[in-house]
């Protein structure tokens, strides 16, 4: 679960780079000094790499297919040598939350209540989140 939300709304929604010399990707000429700026947001919702990519699936991750995807089809903390430090102890973190209080509440989103994403230094929803918490039965 943890996994696909951060594919749909990963916290840092554009990293830029700047090319240390010319250097040919693709076809296209990018200058020595250029500013390249790469979108996990963009590329998490390519549909050659994301069977239906703007619908929330948890269990794409289970599927043998999850292992052959490419590399850099999915990269919520950035990749290679300047990936994001926290990035081990994000995913930790993150399962424990979802682990202790998922034990004990179930959330849904509010009726009519949509994820507007608001861009910023970091993703988050434009008008907040409204959440029914109901309790599990134990």
């Amino acid at each position: 679960m943890l996994a696909e939300s951060m594919r749909l709304f990963p916290p840092v929604w554009i990293i830029g780079r700047r090319a240390l010399e010319d250097v040919e990707i693709g076809g296209y000429t990018i200058l020595a000094r250029a500013i390249v700026v790469l979108s996990p947001y963009v590329a998490h919702r390519d549909p050659r790499f994301w069977r239906d990519p703007e619908s929330f699936q948890p269990g794409r991750w289970a599927t043998a297919e999850a292992q052959t995807r490419p590399k850099f089809s999915y990269y919520p903390f950035g990749g290679g040598v300047r990936s994001c430090i926290g990035e081990g102890f994000a995913w930790m973190e993150g399962s424990l939350l979802l682990a202790t209080i998922g034990q004990r509440w179930r959330f849904r989103l509010a009726p009519g209540c949509r994820v507007e994403p608001l861009p910023r230094i970091t993703l988050r929803p434009r008008h907040g989140l409204r959440v029914l918490a109901e309790p599990r039965s134990r």
